[in-house]
């Protein structure tokens, strides 16, 4: 039997800081495997994850990549898009996996920014090269009927981005040609459906991270950190690198911990630990309102078992919280998807650029009926308001039924969807 070749195009996991592109990417890998054992399967990302030099690519660069994520790199060995299109074009199967890769903003601003700034490009040739790679812009119909586009969102999106240039052409011709376009969001899957006017099939998906099995985690390794972390003993918290946090969410969390008798602990999501220890800039700290001195011994006394851990060792840990609070999107999704439900803040006054704001985070729960479990921070500005929302997250919680109902949606959809993927992809290959 002959070989079939897969190239799998991703969002780059900077300096692999971000554990929730891990999961995504290593859902990926073990998915595609379990489809097809025996294909060659290469990860490709819009610039090498790890690029040479001192530039800080994101908001929780360090410049280098963190002892948590040793390891990570040796697992996917990405190769730039760059250089080598031709390559991956000649594959049996194009899969792009995850994120906003075909987000008109993605494209001009993270895809054709990032490849500017690496590679020296100017401004036209990078856009050009940028529309090719991601939108297979000018790119023949034999190359788009070989390819998928899985778990990409459109959701920040507006009218405006169709009616001017040419990525309203590309974008449709895209999808109009693909083999299977299955978007992680159902306001993303509904533009699908604007753009090839063709409203009598679903493209919705799921986010990636949610076809990650427990079993899939031995890709990663573990330590004593997550072994010794006793099960339903914690809270897990993590905050602040989404979200601007309300200066009562410490004391909130603690009253919500002593409610259900167990500890509060910080997950190091991002090693967001690190930069407060490395980074001398004041002024990225102070949307915070926090020095960030107080701010670093808050959150390592929040470590009881320190801060000498790996991205499995967090993967694998949170299926022992009681359940976790955050501002992170990803880990909101793993959480879920170790049955471990996660509260989740975010702000209607959010100015983070697209790929972060926080929209995507209330429209991800509001598609399983999670919106109970989604609350404002504005609901903890006032001392009334904090006393409010520690009574309906506290209700919330002790009624177990509600996070059962969530992540058995969560498991059917994932389920189904998975399904359908999987049968697009071996029909693509046979």
């Amino acid at each position: 039997m002959t070989t079939k070749s897969i190239a799998v195009i991703t969002a780059p996991n900077m300096r692999y800081v971000n554990t929730g592109m891990t999961t995504v990417e290593l859902a990926a890998k073990c998915f595609i495997e379990e489809a097809i054992p025996n294909a060659d399967i290469k990860f490709f990302s819009v610039i090498p994850p790890n690029p040479p030099g001192p530039a800080k690519w994101m908001m929780m660069d360090l410049g280098y990549v963190h002892s948590s994520a040793h390891g990570i790199e040796e697992i996917f060995k990405h190769e730039p898009i760059f250089g080598n299109l031709d390559e991956i074009f000649s594959k049996d199967l194009v899969i792009y996996w995850g994120d906003f890769l075909q987000a008109k903003h993605y494209v001009e601003s993270e895809g054709a920014g990032r490849l500017s700034a690496l590679y020296g490009l100017d401004k036209e040739k990078a856009l050009e090269f940028a529309y090719r790679a991601l939108i297979q812009s000018q790119e023949p119909d034999e190359i788009k009927e070989k390819s998928i586009i899985f778990g990409s969102s459109l959701l920040y999106n507006c009218v405006g981005d169709y009616v001017r240039g040419n990525y309203s052409d590309d974008i449709t011709r895209l999808v109009q040609k693909s083999r299977l376009t299955l978007m992680r969001d159902p306001i993303s899957a509904a533009r699908i459906n604007h753009l090839t006017k063709d409203f009598s099939r679903s493209h919705l998906g799921i986010d990636p991270a949610f076809f990650l099995k427990e079993k899939d985690l031995h890709h990663l390794p573990v330590s004593e950190w997550s072994r010794n972390l006793k099960s339903k003993s914690a809270i897990g918290l993590f905050f602040g690198t989404r979200t601007e946090p309300p200066k009562r969410l410490i004391q909130f969390c603690q009253t919500v911990a002593e409610h259900f008798n167990v500890q509060l602990e910080w997950i190091p999501w991002f090693p967001f630990h690190e930069k407060l220890r490395t980074d001398t800039k004041q002024s990225f700290f102070s949307h915070l309102g926090l020095d960030k001195n107080n701010l670093l011994h808050q959150i390592e006394d929040l470590l009881p078992r320190g801060d000498v851990y790996t991205q499995g060792d967090l993967l694998s840990g949170l299926k022992k919280y009681a359940f976790v609070i955050t501002d992170t999107y990803h880990l909101c999704i793993n959480a879920w998807n170790a049955r471990t439900p996660a509260i989740c803040f975010g702000s209607e006054n959010g100015s983070a650029n697209n790929v972060i704001k926080d929209f995507k985070k209330k429209i991800l729960y509001e598609m399983f009926d999670a919106k109970d479990f989604y609350f404002d921070v504005a609901s903890l500005i006032t001392k009334a308001g904090q006393l409010q929302t520690e009574k309906r997250v506290c209700k919330l919680l002790n009624d177990t039924t509600q996070s059962q109902a969530v992540c058995e949606r969560i498991s059917a959809q994932a389920g189904s969807v998975g399904e359908q993927l999987k049968r697009h992809i071996t029909e693509t290959l046979a």
